[in-house]
This record gives structure tokens, C-alpha cells and sequence, in this order.
């Protein structure tokens, strides 16, 4: 199969909202999105794995010409769309990019094993002849070859006799022979230039140079828009998987670049970008909750997501029927610049209310929570009965944070303090550096002091910095209804039972608190006890080992012993006689148990036939694994009834496996009864899990 101009449909736009911009540099970046030309690549053969991939500094992408260097952007086919996601995969590998474009199609792989490129960025057919020469990542994508004419063919037997040219080095050739061999029956095949791009393609069929040709279904269905006088026909393959391309000797960098598309795919599906108020909400059915990583707002404890915020955001979700998003960010400002691109709907990050944050564009919510703002230091620090007594003294602080406007008005006031600022700095950094002694004292707020000695020990509060403080939410002025839906919330329960337990859990619990900072996961540690046994077994079939472990949590909290009713058994919760027909026993041992749970998934993932993004294909397959692949099929064939997309999970099928739990309906499914709301709860809660993983900085 030839390039293909395309993205991975719409989400992969949305998957470049996610990733990072390309460097500006043209000589090593992905295409500017400007009309020049990119430099001269500089030519150098290099056949080795991801460390001499360093020693070079780049990574050298293969793409064919037509599929981007002298391409214009159009609706729908977004040209650059493959070229800004190996970027972003480049800056993941913390590499610059060097674009390799060749003239021909047929040239990409002897490039790649040459050593001239390190990766094919195209719509690469997997077939078993290239699998002898290059190493495919995983399917990026699903599509199918359509035969198109200049008129109306209700069959493939109706190309009996027609001029068909397909361009030299696709599949497309190897398609049309099989399709004669197999009906027995006579095509004048011609091929094209390798290098004819799709557009040339229909140009040469408008002309009368040849009667039909073949295109991939999804450039077809764009391209056709413009040619109203062309046909779209018969189907000549179905669900061919698409993928990109490393040479067989670099498992590292098809390793890395596994992970990083299964990543990126389904943080993208998690994310976009849009304003929106109450009812927009509501209709979407989840709220999307932008905060911080530390002990009180938000934080992930083994593999549960827990946190003050999102424990009460989750109460005000639950008593409106929605689920809660979280989108992580590192500082307030990031949090203040996501909610006015309406990449969320709500900030829930401990935030003080201030006049500066209104300044900024800020509304926010009756306040949930009241503090002082404290000065703190070590157990040995000098006791502050004035703050006169500050005058010599060192503080450090976060100059997005309302201590630092504290500080710098005792400056004005002639107090000659020593300011150390510590900008994306959490309260949790700078005690860390107090107790180090890089300074002498910090401010936080009475709460968060209170959280941090219960697990430290070695802090003391000296003496408030102010009145009290307001934590509040934080809102666009656009949101009225969802502001006044938040203060009703609050209103009920300040300070009732359920708030009062929550705040105790979090606050004042010391045994519980020093469990949850025990086992927290913070970037760089643990996410299981089995994060080495499961990284070769999820590298081996091409899956993120984030997603894997996400999926073990769920199934048995890390427990290699349990059992459940049914009779699953180990971490991934196989069926012993499932786990038999894939090779594996003794699922009590970890590693057998994993195995089996992993060539399980795999196995199923191959059970979904059909032009799936590779996000969708996780989530079906995810789907198949708790409720069985029969169900997973009921349920897209009742969506496709009722009108909702069979392709799609979330908002579509997995509402029509909520239904097949009602008589009216799973009376009429070939599989019968399911519980829904099952797999509905476990491929959400996986998701947010894995999200929750990458947002932490897992690797």
C-alpha cells in the first residue's frame, strides 16, 4: 500500500493538541506550517537501535513526497497530520527530527534497511512479504481498498474486462491478482508510476487514461467530494491494517514507539477542547476536573485515584449521573490557561480566592474550604512572634501562589526579607527544600501543614500570615448555571457528614495518611509490585504495559492469590481453562498469571474486524475482556440499531450494553442477558486509571 495523505480520522487532530509543537527549527523539525520547502536532509547511514539513534541526535522520518513535502492542506485529509505526531513521538524520545522524502513509494523500505531513515510515517499495508523485511508497529489504523470508476458498479464481477491501474509498489496490485485468481476472471491490469499520488490517480481516470481504480475507503469518501462525476464501488479488501514501519534489528525504538501511540491515541480520545456550561455538561455526561498532583487535591494511591477535590467532585458527579475527568497540569497557571481553552470545565486544586485571580479572568464558587495561611519552618527554626523578626531570614515560595505577594508587601514595608522563588513549585517541593534547609522558612496553607506533618514529623507552623483564606473552585464567566449547580452542592454539604468524614480522611486521620503516602505513586516510582515481570511481556505484543498494569489493578488489586466467584484466577483474572487454550497454569504465579491475561487481550484484540481507531479497538477490547466478545458484538449491533455508532465506546456503545441488561432487548441479542453497567464501569475506570498513569509521568 502506497502513502496515503490522511490522518488517523479526526482524533489524531486531537491527539495534536495533546502532543508537543515541533521545534522551530526547519532543518530539524516537521514541516513548518509555512509554504517553504525543508532543507537538504543530511545524508548519513545508520542501522542500529534507539542508543545510537541518541549518539545522533535526530530521528530520521521516511515519507514519501506526495504524502506531504509538496502537498497543500485540504478539509478532511490533513496532510501534515502524520508528520506533527512522529514529531511529537521525536520529542518523546527527546530527539530532533530530519524528514527523509523520496520520490517513489517502492523506495521507503530499501531506505529504512539501508539505514537511511529510521522509521516509515506512512499508511504502510502489514502484509506477511514486508514482515520479512521491516518490524510494523502496532495497526495505527483499519482501512479498506474501494474500487473507484468513472461508472456505477454494484459488484467486483462488473470489472471483468476494464482497464484497472493501481500505482506500482502498493497492494493494491496484489489485491486485483487475487480477486482474479479467485473468480476466475480476465482485468487489463496497468500500473501506474509509483510516485502518482491519489489525486493524480483520479485525474488519469477523468481522462479516460483507464476505467477504474483503487483507493483507500476514507481518502475516497474526501477526494470524491470533488469528482461528483466518479463512483465509489464494491469493496476489494476489507479491514486492512495500516501501520508504520521500524527496520527488525531496533526493538527499542519499536518499543517506544508502541507505547507512545497507544498513549497518545487514548489521552487524545480523554481530551478537547471546548466551553462549556451546565447543560453542555450534562449532555456529554461527564465533568472534566482540571487540578494539581499532591497529598490533598488529588493523587494516586496503589491504583486508586483519590484526593479531597476529587473526592467531592466525584459526590457533586454522582448526584447528577456524571463521571468526572481529571486533566492534570503542573502549576496554577497551566491550570488558569486549560480552563480558558476549555480544555476543562471546572479547577479543583485547593485554590485560594483572590482579587489577582479574578484579574485573570477567574470566577469562583462559594468557598469549600477555609484556612490560614501559615508561615512554616523546621522544628529547629526560630520561633516569628513579629514579623519584624523576619528581616535577614531566607523564604522560598512560588511566585504564582498569593505568598509571594505576602512577602513582597513585608518588603515594601521595610522588612528586608530574602525571597527564593520557586516558580511550578508545590507545597509539597518547598517543604521538601525547607526540611533540606536551602531556605529558612515557606508559607502554605493551615491544611496542607497539617497533611505534611502528619507523615513528616519535623515541621512547625510559626504563625499565621493572614486573615483567613477562601478555597474555593474556579470557574470561566461563561459557566453561571454549572457555578450556581457548585454552590447548591456546597451549600448541602458543608461541613454535614459526608464533608466532614472526607475531610477527616484527608486531614486528620494520621494512620490513613501515612498509609496514602506510603504507597503513593508519584513520577519515577512503582505503579505495581510486577512492573518488571509485565514491561517484556507487554513489549512482546506490542502493548503499553501502563494500560496492562491500569487492567491488573482492576481485576485483582495486585493479589496473585485471588479468586473470583466465577473462578478466575491471578492477577489478570483468567479463567483457568481460557488460560489453558492460550498454553499457560499455575495462575497464581505472577508471571503466569500475567502471560495469560496479556495473550488473552491480545487475542481478543484480533476479534474486532472493521475499520476501528486504534483508542476504539482498546476500549472494545477492554470491553470483551469482562463481558465476553459475544456481548461486545450484541451491543454494536444494537447501537447500529438505535442509531448510535457501532464503532465508537463511549456515548454510543457502551450505552447499547447498558440496554442488553433489560428484557426488551437482550431477549433479541444472539448472546443473550449481560450485566452492562459491568463493563461500562470497567473500561472507564481502566481508562482513568491509565490517564492517571500518564499524567504522572509513568514510564
Amino acid at each position: 500500500m502506497r502513502a496515503h495523505r490522511l490522518l488517523l480520522l479526526g482524533l489524531l487532530i486531537a491527539l495534536l493538541c495533546a502532543c508537543s509543537e515541533p521545534t522551530p527549527d526547519a532543518s530539524k523539525s516537521a514541516l513548518p506550517e509555512t509554504d517553504a520547502k525543508p532543507e537538504a536532509p543530511q545524508h548519513y547511514e545508520e542501522t542500529g537501535d534507539l542508543p545510537q539513534l541518541r549518539q545522533h541526535g535526530r530521528l530520521r522520518l521516511l515519507a514519501p513526497r506526495f504524502d506531504g513535502a509538496d502537498a497543500l492542506p485540504r478539509d478532511g485529509i490533513p496532510v501534515y497530520g502524520y508528520q506533527q505526531v512522529a514529531a511529537a513521538f521525536a520529542k518523546h524520545l527527546a530527539l530532533d527530527v530530519q524528514w527523509v522524502f523520496v520520490d517513489a513509494f517502492d523506495e521507503l523500505i530499501p531506505m529504512l534497511r539501508q539505514g537511511r531513515g529510521d522509521l516509515i510515517v506512512t499508511n504502510l499495508t502489514v502484509t506477511e512479504q514486508r514482515q520479512q523485511q521491516v518490524a510494523f508497529s502496532r495497526p495505527i489504523n483499519r482501512v479498506s481498498e474501494v474500487v473507484i470508476s468513472r461508472q456505477s458498479l454494484d459488484s467486483l464481477e462488473q470489472l471483468a474486462g476494464l482497464h484497472v491501474s493501481v500505482p506500482a509498489g502498493t497492494t493494491y496490485l496484489q489485491s486485483l491478482e487475487q480477486l482474479q485468481q479467485k473468480q476466475k476472471m480476465q482485468l487489463q491490469l496497468s500500473l501506474a508510476p509509483s510516485h502518482y499520488s491519489d489525486s493524480d490517480m483520479l485525474s488519469g481516470l477523468l481522462n479516460g487514461e483507464y476505467d477504474a481504480t483503487v483507493l483507500d475507503s476514507d481518502v475516497a469518501n474526501v477526494l470524491l467530494l470533488d469528482h461528483p462525476q466518479l463512483f465509489k464501488g464494491p469493496t476489494l479488501k476489507r479491514a486492512r491494517a495500516i501501520a508504520w514501519a521500524t527496520r527488525q534489528n531496533n526493538p527499542l525504538l519499536q518499543a517506544q514507539l508502541n507505547q507512545f501511540l497507544v498513549a497518545h491515541h487514548l489521552q487524545a480520545s480523554a481530551h478537547s477542547l471546548q466551553h462549556r456550561d451546565w447543560q453542555q455538561v450534562v449532555n456529554s455526561g461527564r465533568l472534566r476536573m482540571l487540578t494539581l498532583n499532591n497529598p490533598a487535591s488529588y493523587f494516586m494511591w496503589r491504583g486508586e485515584l483519590m484526593g479531597f477535590d476529587l473526592d467531592l467532585m466525584r459526590k457533586f458527579a454522582q448526584q447528577h449521573q456524571l463521571h468526572v475527568s481529571v486533566i492534570l497540569k503542573d502549576n496554577i497557571d497551566e491550570l488558569i490557561q486549560a480552563l480558558k481553552d476549555g480544555e476543562g470545565d471546572v479547577i479543583a486544586a485547593s485554590l485560594t480566592r483572590s482579587q489577582q485571580r479574578e484579574a485573570m479572568g477567574l470566577v469562583f464558587s462559594e468557598p469549600y474550604l477555609r484556612v490560614s495561611e501559615q508561615l512554616v519552618g523546621s522544628l529547629d527554626s526560630a520561633d516569628i512572634d513579629d514579623l519584624q523578626q523576619l528581616a535577614g531570614k531566607r523564604v522560598g515560595v512560588n511566585p504564582a501562589t498569593v505568598f509571594y505577594s505576602h512577602f513582597l508587601a513585608l518588603q515594601k514595608q521595610g522588612i528586608e526579607i530574602e525571597i527564593a522563588t520557586y516558580p511550578q513549585a508545590s507545597t509539597e517541593n518547598l517543604i521538601d527544600k525547607l526540611v533540606q534547609g536551602e531556605f529558612d522558612y515557606t508559607a502554605a496553607d493551615s491544611h496542607l501543614v497539617a497533611l505534611e506533618n502528619t507523615h513528616r514529623g519535623n515541621l512547625k507552623a510559626i504563625r499565621p500570615l493572614s486573615e483567613q483564606s477562601d478555597i474555593s473552585w474556579g470557574l470561566r464567566p461563561d459557566q453561571p448555571q454549572l457555578r450556581e449547580r457548585l454552590n447548591g452542592f456546597i451549600e448541602e454539604h458543608y461541613r454535614g457528614l459526608f464533608y466532614n468524614v472526607t475531610y477527616n480522611k484527608y486531614f486528620k486521620n494520621r494512620r490513613r495518611i501515612e498509609k496514602h503516602q506510603s504507597d503513593r505513586v508519584v513520577e519515577g516510582s512503582a505503579l505495581s509490585p510486577y512492573d518488571e515481570l509485565i514491561k517484556p511481556l507487554a513489549k512482546a505484543h506490542g502493548m503499553d504495559w501502563r494500560l496492562l498494569v491500569a487492567q491488573m489493578y482492576q481485576e485483582s488489586k495486585f493479589d496473585p492469590k485471588a479468586v473470583s466467584f466465577a473462578g478466575a484466577r491471578g492477577l489478570m483474572q483468567v479463567m483457568p481453562r481460557t488460560a489453558k487454550e492460550m498454553g499457560y497454569q499455575d495462575l497464581d504465579q505472577p508471571r503466569n498469571g500475567i502471560a495469560a491475561g496479556i495473550a488473552y487481550m491480545h487475542w481478543l484484540e484480533q476479534r474486532f474486524p472493521g475499520e476501528l481507531d486504534l483508542q476504539e479497538r482498546v476500549f472494545f477490547t477492554l470491553a470483551a475482556y469482562n463481558a465476553g466478545a459475544g456481548h461486545v458484538r450484541d451491543a454494536r449491533r444494537l447501537a447500529l440499531q438505535q442509531g448510535l455508532d457501532p464503532n465508537r465506546w463511549f456515548d454510543h456503545v457502551e450505552k447499547a450494553m447498558l440496554m442488553l441488561s433489560k428484557p426488551e432487548y437482550f431477549r433479541k441479542a444472539r448472546f443473550g442477558y449481560v450485566r452492562g453497567s459491568e463493563p461500562v464501569h470497567y473500561v472507564k475506570s481502566i481508562r482513568d486509571r491509565y490517564l492517571g498513569y500518564l499524567q504522572l509521568g509513568a514510564r
